[in-house]
């Protein structure tokens, strides 16, 4: 990462940058995936972006960080092969199917309640603490999904 960056970078920042941008790519992922799955199956759309997604972080993790691919701890090879199977393929074909039957604007929103997932799971296996801010900040991402999912299938008075 620092020969990507030349060295010189505030993790904090650079931290927050990388999570907007991977919002922006989930975000319109969304939209790119609703666009794709016309005329095409999920599971059809899945593969298609696997296979694409593999190929392009190959790339980009042998271009980066060479010898850190090749020196990977055990452990962590098991966890991201976890990841692998879990996060990617499953979940990625869970949400084309949610985006095919109702679209983008409302499988978003319900895919937006991770962080309380990922908030549990990291307090069961990583022994993190919940604290007010996070557990109020968690809440009101999930609250906020939730309302925008219940008042987009109200029908109208």
């Amino acid at each position: 990462m620092t020969l990507l960056l030349g060295g010189r970078y505030n993790p904090s920042v650079l931290a927050i940058a990388f999570a907007l941008l991977a919002a922006v790519g989930f975000g319109s992922g969304a939209v790119f995936a609703r666009l794709g799955l016309q005329g095409m199956k999920p599971a059809t759309g899945t593969a298609i972006s696997l296979v694409v997604s593999f190929a392009m972080t190959a790339i980009l993790a042998l271009s980066i960080e060479r010898s850190a691919v090749f020196t990977l701890p055990a452990m962590a090879l098991v966890w991201f092969l976890v990841l692998g199977i879990v996060n990617y393929p499953l979940a990625r074909l869970m949400n084309y199917t949610s985006v095919n039957l109702v679209g983008a604007s409302r499988s978003a929103p319900m895919i937006s309640t991770a962080p309380l997932f990922s908030a549990v799971l990291a307090i069961i296996f990583l022994g993190e603490e919940m604290n007010l801010m996070v557990g109020l900040g968690t809440a009101a991402i999930v609250l906020g999904s939730i309302l925008i999912v219940v008042e987009r299938t109200r029908a109208p008075s």
